[in-house]
């Protein structure tokens, strides 16, 4: 059995494996009846032990610190998140690494890109990626937020609806009625960033350390946003498009 190289590959994996039970289901029934024939002996695969509950906990922690969880990432490296002493820095300066690879970086992009469901937002996201390799940090984040906002809405029926940490925590409670811990786990993530991103916070008082979405677009920011700031949006972007992705796959 090959290595499960990311969350992509799992979720592709799992497909495959659907489509070839149900064609197995389809073959005759002089199969099994030669298969005992011969006396074949039944493989017994080794059980991958997965634990839900880590992978969640690490997703939490994550989504705090102004982060979503990557398709790229293995499971290994969703795990090694869960550690409590990790602190903001030290989880920053990681993605700020992992995407400081422009293999990394570009492959963000070339997914997003890849979505036709998604095409309305593309030119959008095209000049801010512009912007962001121009180091115009400040004009991509100020774009990036109302696309997040625009992409999350497609998982809400009522079009009306701007209240996007309702529509995680929406996403989320499905994802784990359905007992899908990977959905469960970047939904997870998502959940929690987007409640650190729209956190109500008093104009009059000091500026969140984190990106905070109404101070940058109700104009309070004193616009020092960061190349990081800019990172955790595209990031974010990335984890909300493949999630569509794959639903679309699901449902077609």
């Amino acid at each position: 059995m090959k290595d499960i190289e990311n969350i992509g590959d799992f979720m592709s994996d799992i497909e495959h494996e659907k489509s070839k039970s149900n064609n197995i289901l389809k073959l005759p029934n002089y199969f099994e009846r030669v298969s005992n024939l011969l006396n074949f002996k039944k493989v017994e695969m080794p059980k991958i032990q997965i634990d839900p509950q880590r992978y969640y906990l690490a997703a939490e922690n994550l989504g705090k610190r102004g982060w979503t969880i990557p398709f790229s990432f293995t499971p290994r490296q969703i795990a090694f998140f869960e550690e409590p002493t990790l602190t903001s820095e030290e989880i920053d300066n990681f993605f700020h690494a992992y995407y400081s690879d422009e293999d990394n970086f570009n492959k963000l992009f070339q997914m997003i890109y890849s979505i036709s469901s998604l095409k309305q937002w593309h030119l959008a996201i095209r000049q801010c990626e512009i912007a962001h390799r121009k180091e115009l940090f400040i004009l991509s984040i100020s774009t990036l937020l109302p696309v997040l906002e625009g992409i999350l809405s497609k998982f809400e029926n009522d079009k009306n609806n701007i209240r996007m940490i309702k529509v995680c925590k929406q996403m989320l409670d499905d994802s784990l009625t359905k007992e899908s811990w990977v959905f469960s786990t970047i939904w997870n993530s998502c959940f929690h960033f987007i409640t650190t991103l729209y956190a109500k916070s008093n104009f009059s008082e000091e500026e969140p350390i984190l990106i905070n979405r109404h101070w940058i677009l109700h104009g309070r920011t004193e616009f020092n946003n960061s190349e990081l700031d800019s990172i955790k949006l595209f990031n974010a972007l990335e984890t909300i498009a493949n999630i569509i992705k794959f639903n679309f796959r699901n449902n077609s």
